[in-house]
């Protein structure tokens, strides 16, 4: 068990300073597929997570003497002992592990129940504000609510009540075509349940801002999911009139920031520049990048793998002897080497 550990080790370690230097090397290529993209940006910050829950959970198994998280618990309050009364102190490596595996998961559990508390009080304060102001149309085959507004300003609002808006200033401002455009950009968004992804990317980068690999997620996985949704729209529209759509509405900012809500998917939310060059201008995938992208398609599937081989073990172990208040059995020589491995 102990190479796996130190593995996972050093793919946190790693990965939590070149992650985002080897996702850079695969940037042409999710240029072309920006799903794959979405998928690794998703995949490999999770996957560090898991690396380093597993690291720690697996070690305080390893020195509380492997009886499973029964075992775990038991170690962690023969620690806490320890060092109040300076008993046991061969506990105290293994608290230590335990207690920072605890401080992840808590840290990450707070991040997220407020994270999801404040996007659930924007979009219902959005909707307080502006359910007065509301109209229904129907057009293009979706149905979507309409704004009084000058600005020309089309977003989305996910969640239970899922909706599209878009303000009387897209509609006057652009052509049927490119209206339909933008309403199946945003429906893309909704389909694609794309605010989860930029969630989570934003959640790992609040709870720990301090590894790079997660600061940078956000960004990435917001500019991502435009990408996916103007493909989608392309291929519905035309990339022209994605593009043509998109190009107006920017330049209708500065006047339209702000209109859309900080809750929402915005059409025009990510680098717009880059968006249309992309979709006039398309270029093929490089090649010389796809062994980036094997590596980081492989390397979050190999730390899943190595996590659930070195947490089995902790789960499935036999902890009646610490249930029925007695000591950890002694080990067999056979065992002892086995532990050691």
């Amino acid at each position: 068990m102990t190479p796996l550990l130190l593995g996972l080790a050093a793919y946190a370690a790693v990965f939590a300073a070149f992650g985002p230097r080897l996702l850079r090397a695969c940037a042409r290529r999710h240029r072309a597929a920006p799903r794959v993209g979405l998928v690794l940006w998703t995949a490999l910050p999770t996957s560090w997570i898991v690396a380093l829950l597993a690291v720690g959970l697996a070690a305080t198994a390893h020195l509380s003497g492997g009886l499973g998280l029964a075992g775990l618990l038991h170690a962690c309050l023969r620690a806490v002992r320890a060092i109040l009364t300076v008993h046991h102190p061969a506990d105290v490596p293994a608290a230590v592990a335990l207690l920072g595996s605890l401080a992840i998961l808590l840290r990450l559990g707070w991040t997220t129940a407020r994270q999801i508390h404040h996007n659930r009080r924007r979009r219902t304060k959005h909707r307080r504000e502006v359910r007065a102001l509301m109209r229904t149309a129907h057009r293009c085959g979706q149905r979507f609510s309409i704004i009084d507004s000058a600005t020309l300003v089309a977003y989305c609002v996910p969640g239970r009540r899922s909706e599209i808006v878009l303000t009387t200033g897209v509609l006057r401002g652009l052509p049927r075509d490119q209206i339909c455009a933008v309403v199946a950009h945003e429906q893309a968004h909704l389909r694609g349940r794309h605010h989860l992804y930029v969630t989570w990317g934003s959640i790992l980068a609040t709870a720990f801002p301090f590894v790079p690999l997660l600061r940078r997620a956000p960004h990435e996985l917001a500019r991502l999911v435009e990408w996916v949704a103007d493909d989608q729209a392309s291929a519905r529209h035309g990339s022209h009139s994605v593009a043509r759509a998109l190009a107006t509405m920017a330049t209708a900012l500065p006047a339209s920031t702000g209109a859309a809500p900080r809750a929402a998917l915005s059409a025009t939310g990510s680098d717009v520049l880059d968006r249309v060059r992309r979709l006039v201008e398309p270029q093929p995938a490089n090649p010389g990048s796809r062994w980036s992208t094997r590596t980081a398609i492989t390397a979050p599937l190999l730390t899943l793998a190595a996590a659930a081989a070195v947490l089995l073990p902790a789960a499935t172990a036999d902890p009646t002897p610490l249930c029925q208040g007695g000591q950890p059995p002694p080990q067999s020589s056979s065992q002892a080497d086995r532990t050691a491995t």
